[in-house]
């Protein structure tokens, strides 16, 4: 009988071992699942103010080529009204120039008519 009892109680020391054991990684692969969902939380958090982040860095780059291009069409418009202006001041040159022309070839006419008369 004490074979019996030997067996009955290490059959008994295994089972309480082997759930002991159960418990062990029961706790351990909850405790791995808790910390991988709190890594990926802390990621996913992480992922979100960079992406928000980078999403402000792109509207205030496109702000700031949007900024420069309106500058740039404000320079050349000036630009193209001071050329317009020389342009116009420069014809209205060359006019009094064909006026004055024109006069002297009038009055190089008349002479010659004069004299000629």
């Amino acid at each position: 009988m004490v074979l019996r009892e030997d067996a009955d109680r290490s059959t008994y020391t295994q089972k309480v071992d082997f759930t002991k054991l159960r418990s062990e990684l029961l706790a351990l692969d909850s405790s791995d699942t808790s910390m991988t969902l709190a890594s990926h939380e802390r990621l996913s958090n992480d992922l979100a103010k960079l992406n928000s982040r980078l999403r402000d860095e792109v509207n205030r780059a496109q702000a700031s080529v949007r900024l420069d291009l309106n500058l740039e069409k404000g320079r050349i418009r000036e630009e193209a009204k001071g050329q317009e202006l020389k342009i116009k001041e420069t014809e209205t040159r060359i006019e009094q120039e064909v006026a004055g022309l024109r006069e002297r070839v009038e009055g190089v006419k008349f002479s010659t008519l004069q004299w000629l008369m």
